[in-house]
């Protein structure tokens, strides 16, 4: 197999990298950020949805456009304006920080439908390889960041800024992606987001409802390890270590799927991974759970609870192929959200308790229904679908 086929997409996927490590600067920096801008239960539960929601929907809102007009500027556009979230640490008061975590959070959201949709246009016969290609790309940016903000700390956030421009555009040249992920405008009539979903509109609510409550403990784990680890002594550049390890354990699942994944079996994903996510949730909250078997949990927990999430992005897209993007957003953004906004109340509620690491306990009960709710998903995959080319179709299944 060429090199040269691969190029794109790793180009791609390495600013996906870039991309997420400017998402989760923020991660190490929960506890000081409650400190300096006193947040109470309510203002933390307030940060945590002004940090998450943008992004979430501004993925939705880009997904539904490009699937109506192919978008491929975003994938300059977007990591330019991430940048911006290297300026959290010199943000002079809450304002400020808010606004700059809501641009920088569009500019997030703007990236990833366009260049979700590019990944799997890049390998058409291979789908779900060049989406893990593209996540594993992310999975190192979200593992990154953390240890380089907990380097670094806050005030340094600055100068990563102009390494960051300078590496989007070198890659977009090296891997020319302006050229190879463009997509030909659709002649004819533009689809509306009825016919996007294929007028399936209560399946898409239901796969959302699932997606969103898998990733409750994703969108929680980073604060509430940073406030435990805060609260047992360690230092900022220890949080930002056990944030890496946590997520650079999920980049090492999903660099399994890469390579170990057989095309069909993403429902049956999406049903044992949050369901073998819990006994470990189950350990994790108990208070006096040493630090050692703390941080080894995060391992497993890593690998099930984010090394299998190109299984939902791509099940997504063959569930609804005539809007690969509208479905890319959906389980990449959206989801997000919608388990942001449930995980916020109540990580800020334990956190301002004094009993943070108990929070785990209260995000068992969203793994359990969406382990359970995915048995009633449709089955689709190989078996189900053929794959066509974007080429050959109007429909974006492999853009």
């Amino acid at each position: 197999m060429s090199s040269s086929r691969y190029l794109p997409i790793i180009c791609l996927a390495l600013t996906h990298t870039l991309v997420d490590t400017c998402a989760l600067l923020v991660a190490p920096l929960w506890p000081e950020l409650t400190r300096t801008y006193q947040l109470g239960t309510v203002g933390l539960a307030a940060v945590f949805i002004v940090q998450s929601l943008p992004t979430s929907i501004s993925q939705l809102v880009f997904g539904y456009f490009r699937d109506r007009r192919p978008l491929p500027v975003l994938l300059l556009l977007g990591p330019v304006g991430a940048v911006l979230l290297t300026l959290l640490g010199v943000a002079p008061n809450l304002a400020m920080l808010c606004a700059v975590m809501v641009v920088g959070g569009i500019c997030v959201g703007a990236f990833h439908p366009e260049a979700a949709v590019a990944a799997g246009r890049m390998l058409p016969e291979e789908r779900t390889r060049g989406v893990s290609i593209f996540m594993l790309g992310g999975s190192l940016g979200l593992a990154f960041g953390p240890l380089l903000s907990g380097l670094i700390g806050s005030d340094g956030l600055i100068y990563v800024g102009p390494c960051v421009l300078l590496a989007v555009f070198l890659l977009r040249r090296v891997g020319r992606l302006d050229v190879t992920a463009a997509a030909p405008a659709k002649s004819g009539p533009k689809p509306t987001l009825h016919e996007m979903l294929e007028g399936r509109l209560f399946l898409a609510v239901f796969l959302l409802l699932i997606c969103a409550l898998r990733l409750v403990p994703n969108m929680a784990f980073n604060a509430v390890l940073s406030f435990v680890l805060d609260g047992r002594g360690y230092s900022l550049k220890e949080i930002g270590f056990s944030q890496t390890l946590l997520v650079g354990a999920g980049g090492f699942g999903t660099w399994l799927m890469v390579w170990r994944f057989r095309a069909g079996r993403e429902r049956a994903f999406l049903i044992a991974s949050p369901l073998a996510g819990i006994p470990l949730l189950c350990i994790l909250g108990y208070s006096k759970c040493p630090t050692w078997l703390l941080l080894t949990l995060l391992v497993p927990a890593g690998m099930l609870l984010w090394g299998t999430m190109p299984a939902m992005v791509s099940y997504s897209q063959q569930l609804f192929p005539s809007g690969a993007g509208v479905a890319s957003a959906i389980t990449m953004g959206l989801a997000w959200g919608v388990g942001g906004l449930i995980q916020a109340p109540i990580t800020a509620w334990f956190q301002k308790a004094g009993m943070p690491q108990q929070a785990f306990y209260a995000y068992i009960p969203c793994l359990a229904i969406a382990g359970l709710g995915a048995w009633f998903l449709p089955v689709v995959g190989a078996e189900s679908h053929s794959v066509k080319s974007a080429a050959d179709s109007p429909a974006p299944v492999n853009e």
